[in-house]
């Protein structure tokens, strides 16, 4: 009879002479230990009494079941709630088969969860028996073979016999009573094991272009680096990894990434459910749902994408020429040029009263009309419009200086305002989506798996009401807003339109031309280019099949290859950087646009009509033909 003993430990059991216990203090002096014995037991030694009284002063509990047996039920006697659990057996125990056909029968793996101590007194490991296990790349096991005094310890593992690979047994090193555990595997388990010999794995990859001209060219060249660009940048990471292991990639194409549709997952996601595929060769969103049917392993791609329009040139102001100054301003400004016209018409009228002589000039023949034109002047930096003489008293003078300085300050701050205005870029308001729904700019979206998917899970109020206003069918619409990248940019690159795609895309066809009948876009429309995200840059990561044995392998790989800048090179040979707006531009002249000019052609229009009239008058006047007479011809040839 053989007794499966199993026990869980609070302390270490440190006086144990057994090789599995002395392997187990080496590895831990401090942790909980927890470990299952399947032992020949077929009549009570010393040994065995001595080691069930340790057993029992160190409070261990301790569970016998008599092997063959009913109730060998692997699941229940290997199943803990620790990460990992140490196994020892006997190999040399007529019933040891049995317990590792058992374990593989009920499909427990043989990964890292386990970790082996197989022990016998054969001269070499039993490679009969560790041949027909279903080992992984992810296996914990060793054989411990009696040699003399010592036991020497070797590795075991098959890069993965489900496709086929070939057992390896490497020298690990040896233990006995007196020197302890010496090991020479030092390295990490996937550096030492990093060879697969070939091995093929299967690899599930989406497209959703098709390959030309032919598949080998499409993934390794850089041509039309816009499709599929984030696949071709992760099966190049793949494509590192099989250098890395020495593996060969069995490739199936997909063209989705995987969603629940009717209780079932299609796409790449589907293919590692259904086992046709070990690891998704294009980055996957991490979505809940999504955790419960695969592996995540490293985060690889973080895909952006964002509404691109070029922002309207529309100024807040109407009429830049009443901008520089607030209306207070403006207030006080009228109330300074009316108040010092009544003190120079003042000045002027007491000098005409204290000289004796006649007017000598027109200030003092026409004192009011003069004056304004005076105050006009200094206000608008002109000259004193042919006056031959200014006021005589120190009054008037002191008047007239306080005047000019007053109104040379204000010039300076007026004229420097207006330049800046127009000199400076417009102030841009659409800032956010909030803005974007606001404003009456029409969008579009490119048609994105990702995109339609925010949209049908989103909860966002914003998000929603702008699909439903301007890209869901209604009024005006027959269709969805969805554009193709060609159509999409092209609006863009006209004015008035926004566009939600993915910037690699958009990054191909803003900075080259290219065939298909956009013209790149100049410097003036790159400088103008606004991006606002609809939702978070999501982050996608390289998958594996749930309880994959090959995760922790595609993890450190992965790990090892961007870590060591490898991923950034790929990504800058697949990637588009984005146009920026190049600094000498600020440095051009500014074109005025006749919009902001308007104002004033009005105001010098106004003027000439406004002395056509009363030249007019004036000339009536002097002609001595009566106004009753003129407002009768303008009647009748009216009538």
């Amino acid at each position: 009879m053989v007794m499966i003993i199993r026990y869980e430990s609070n302390s270490t059991y440190r006086k144990a002479n057994w090789v599995a216990c002395d392997k187990a203090n080496n590895r831990s002096r401090e942790r909980t230990i927890t470990l299952s014995l399947i032992l020949p037991w077929l009549h009570w030694s010393t040994e065995q009494v001595n080691f069930y009284h340790h057993s029992t002063v160190s409070k261990l509990k301790l569970t016998y079941i008599p092997i063959p047996s009913d109730a060998l039920d692997m699941r229940r006697l290997l199943t803990v709630n620790y990460y990992t659990l140490g196994i020892i057996l006997n190999l040399d125990c007529r019933y040891s088969d049995s317990v590792l056909s058992e374990f593989s029968r009920q499909q427990l793996p043989y990964n890292q969860s386990y970790h082996w101590l197989l022990v016998t007194k054969l001269d070499t490991p039993p490679i009969t028996t560790l041949h027909d296990l279903p080992l992984t790349i992810d296996t914990e096991m060793s054989v411990a073979v009696k040699s003399g005094l010592d036991y020497i310890l070797y590795d075991v593992y098959n890069p993965s016999y489900r496709h086929g690979g070939i057992l390896n047994v490497t020298y690990m090193g040896k233990w006995n009573q007196y020197s302890g555990l010496d090991i020479k595997l030092t390295q990490y388990k996937y550096q030492r094991r990093a060879n697969l010999e070939g091995l093929c794995i299967n690899v599930s990859l989406v497209l959703l272009h098709e390959p030309t001209p032919d598949f080998t060219t499409y993934m390794t060249n850089p041509i039309n680096r816009h499709l599929d660009t984030m696949h071709r940048y992760n099966y190049a990471l793949i494509r590192n990894l099989q250098d890395y292991y020495n593996f060969t990639i069995h490739l199936k194409l997909t063209d989705s990434w995987g969603y629940l549709i009717n209780g079932s997952y299609n796409g790449m996601v589907g293919d590692l459910i259904a086992g046709i595929a070990d690891i998704g060769g294009s980055p996957i969103m991490f979505k809940n749902e999504r955790l419960k049917v695969s592996e995540f392993t490293v985060q690889t791609y973080m895909a952006k994408g964002c509404f691109i329009f070029r922002h309207p040139k529309k100024r807040t102001v109407h009429n830049g020429f009443l901008k520089p100054f607030k209306k207070e301003v403006w207030y006080f400004t009228i109330i300074m040029a009316v108040l010092s016209w009544i003190l120079l018409w003042l000045t002027a009228r007491v000098e005409i009263h204290f000289r004796d002589h006649p007017p000598l000039n027109t200030l003092y023949s026409h004192t009011g009309s003069e004056t304004a034109l005076i105050t006009l002047a200094a206000a608008c930096q002109q000259d004193n419009l042919g006056l031959s003489d200014g006021p005589q008293l120190y009054s008037g003078r002191l008047v007239f200086l306080s005047l000019f300085l007053w109104t040379l300050l204000l010039y300076q701050y007026y004229s420097a305002s207006i330049v800046g205005s127009l000199l400076a870029e417009p102030p841009r308001y659409i800032k956010t989506l909030q803005d974007l729904l606001d404003s009456d700019m029409p969008v579009g979206l490119e048609d994105i798996a990702y995109t339609r998917n925010h949209f049908a899970t989103t909860t966002d109020p914003i998000a929603l009401e702008l699909y439903r206003r301007k890209v869901a069918p209604g009024k005006g619409r027959k269709y969805a807003a969805y554009f193709n990248v060609t159509d999409g940019l092209r609006r863009v690159q006209k004015g008035n339109f926004a566009y939600h795609t993915d910037v690699d895309s958009a990054y191909k066809f803003i900075t080259a031309r290219d065939q298909l009948n956009i013209d790149e876009f100049t410097e003036d429309e790159i400088c103008d280019l606004v991006e606002i995200t609809l939702f978070p840059a999501p982050h996608l990561g390289t998958v594996t099949s749930k309880h994959s044995p090959f995760k922790k392998m595609v993890t450190y790989g992965l790990r090892q290859i961007i870590e060591h800048g490898i991923g950034e090179r790929i990504k800058h040979v697949w990637r588009y950087r984005q146009p920026l707006c190049p600094a000498s531009y600020k440095l051009k002249p500014v074109q005025i646009p006749v919009g902001e000019f308007i104002p004033a052609l009005f105001l010098l229009l106004f003027g000439a009509i406004g002395a056509a009239t009363v030249f007019f008058i004036e000339y009536f006047v002097k002609q001595g033909i009566p106004c009753s007479w003129i407002i009768g011809q303008f009647m009748r040839k009216s009538q």
